[in-house]
Order: C-alpha cells, then structure tokens, then sequence
C-alpha cells in the first residue's frame, strides 16, 4: 500500500494596531304589522382555486367536511399536504397520503416550492424595487421561497423570520431537498473546491493538520483532504474567508498533482522541485500548490480590520515563494492534467 501526504501551514500574523474610529325617507302602504322569517344560514358555498403544496403550521385534523365534519386524517406539524384547489369560506380541502379531507387556512400554509443558495453574503431587500435592506443574508446559506414571485431581477424568499427579495443573479437554484439554512464547515469546503475535487472525502476539525492524502494501489486509491477549522484568536474560520479557500485550494492542488502524475510521488517531487526552482523553504510540490491555488483564485495574503480588538490583522497561507508567470503556465496545465 503506498501511502503519500503533503500539508499546507496556515500562519496568521498581528501587523498594525489601528485604533477603533458608528330605511329611506317614506314607507309603502302596508298592513300595521309584519311577520318575518329568517333564513336558516346556509354554508358558504365551496369554490374552486388553482392548487398549491401546503404544510400544515401545528398538529392538523382534515374533517369530512369544513368546520364539524368528522376526522379522517390527522397530519403531523410541518408535514405536506396537496390541495385539491377547492375551498369554504376559510376552509381548504386538501390531500395526504390518500385520505382527502377539510383544514382551516389558519392551520396551513404554502409549502417551500423552490430553494435558492447564495455563494457570497447578499443584502435581502423589503420589495422587488426597494434599496432598503432587512437583513444580510450570509455566504453559502439556502432560502426558501412559496410563491417563487419574481421582478424586476430578483425572487422573493424568506430568510431568518422575513420575506423579502434577492438578487437572482447572485444565488443559485438548489433541489428541494437540501435543507434550509446555512451549509456546514465542510460542506462548505467541498463547494469551494467542488470543480477540481468534486467528490473527494474531507475531514475538518479544530486544529487539525492541513493536507492531502492518497493511499492504496494504482486504480484504486483512496483520497482524503484534512481542514483545520481554527482561525484569529483560536475562534472558528469562516469556511469562505480568503485564507481557509487559499488552504482548501493548495490541498485540492495536492490531489490533482497526485493524479496528473499517476501517483508516482517520486517523479512528482522530481518534476515539481525542478519545475520551480530555487530558491524555496520547501519542497517544489508545496510551492507549486501554492502557485496553482493562486491559478484557481486563491490570494495567499491579506489583512483586515477587527472592530472587536481594534487591530489591524494580517494573514498569509501557503509556504511563501513567489508565482512568477512560468510558475502559474505550469500550475494550470497541472490543474488541467498535463505533466509538465
């Protein structure tokens, strides 16, 4: 079994402390007295409306008929119903796994039709027109819409107890059975490097080393990427921030080195240390990484303003060296899989 890892180190750095700057007139001839009857009251005739996907609000009983018809199906909170496109004054006659039954509107309402989720935080507007924002919707977060009502360039969803509208172009159509919500560490690692690493296994955690794995035998290796979640200030890193990508990239490069040398690690280190050069603090295949982390749209240093400590911090992933224009004309065709 040959068994190979390469690992990134992540290193942040405080570099500038930056203080903090906030009845009408006349009546017909008649007898001198009158006798009226009331009409009995009659129920409110049903109607026919165009039939949507319902959930029921709370624990719901759909009744042989509107109001004191007889229970012929209880539905549990949250559960989906189908509606038969009939209704009664407020109620709704609707369907769920073959039982058909009445459920006042106030125990229902339209179901999630479509899910969208965002790539980046996006302002989440009061109407289709409107600038004012309600809320900031945050990067890798799925909404959900029950009317998916669309102008002016956004759909209407709801985030966080709030309707509003988004931007369509800035969020992408997911299936309905991604849950709500914002995705996870890992899950998020993996839609970051999903074009180049789709399907390779992560294992993410608080300081855990960063790097790449392959091991077993030639068609039939086993691949695996290891995260570590730590960020500025032993607090968890957003699995977006430019410095967690720039690790998830170099380690996804480290996949794609493996491949594209068919997992000959020798002749991999040969080409990589050769293809780079000197000088380097490290082996040819960590700086190449680097540099097709860089080819991927990865930056490998930055630095940002934290209100919290009033601090200026600076940060740098990868190992270093510099990506000059032969460097990154060979990290693409490694990216592309092409020796070089």
């Amino acid at each position: 079994m040959r068994f190979h890892a390469l690992s990134v180190a992540a290193v942040l750095a405080l570099a500038l402390v930056v203080p903090a700057p906030a009845v009408a007139a006349g009546q017909p001839a008649g007898p001198a007295f009158s006798v009226s009857v009331a009409a009995a009251p009659q129920p409110a005739a049903a109607q026919t409306l165009p039939r949507h996907r319902y959930e029921a609000l709370r624990k719901t009983s759909l009744r042989s008929s509107p109001s004191k018809g007889t229970i012929v199906a209880v539905v549990a909170r949250g559960k989906e119903l189908s509606s038969t496109g009939r209704t009664s004054g407020k109620y709704v006659q609707l369907s769920r796994a073959g039982k058909t039954g009445w459920a006042a509107s106030t125990d229902i309402r339209r179901a999630i039709v479509a899910k969208y989720q965002t790539s980046s935080a996006i302002p989440l507007y009061a109407s289709a027109c409107s600038t004012r924002q309600l809320a900031k919707v945050p990067a890798d977060y799925t909404l959900g819409t029950r009317t998916n009502a669309r102008s002016n360039g956004r759909v209407k969803v709801e985030y966080a107890g709030k309707s509003g509208w988004i931007r369509s172009s800035r969020v992408a159509k997911v299936s309905l059975g991604v849950p709500i919500g914002k995705l996870g560490w890992k899950a998020s690692a993996a839609k970051n490097i999903a074009k180049w690493c789709k399907g390779v296994p992560l294992s993410v955690g608080a300081n855990k080393p960063n790097m790449a794995e392959a091991s077993g035998r030639i068609g039939h290796m086993n691949e695996l990427i290891t995260l570590d979640t730590s960020g500025f200030g032993g607090k968890k890193l957003d699995p977006n921030h430019p410095m967690a990508v720039a690790v998830q990239y170099h380690e996804c490069a480290h996949i794609l080195q493996y491949r594209t040398y068919k997992y000959d690690f020798a002749k991999l280190d040969r080409r990589m240390d050769a293809v780079y050069g000197k000088p380097r603090v490290a082996d040819g295949a960590e700086h190449m990484a680097d540099c097709m982390a860089v080819a991927m749209g990865a930056k490998l240093t930055g630095s940002e303003y934290d209100p919290g400590s009033g601090n200026t911090l600076t940060w740098w992933a990868g190992y270093g060296g510099k990506c000059s224009s032969h460097h990154l004309a060979a990290a693409r065709k490694v990216i592309a899989g092409q020796q070089v």
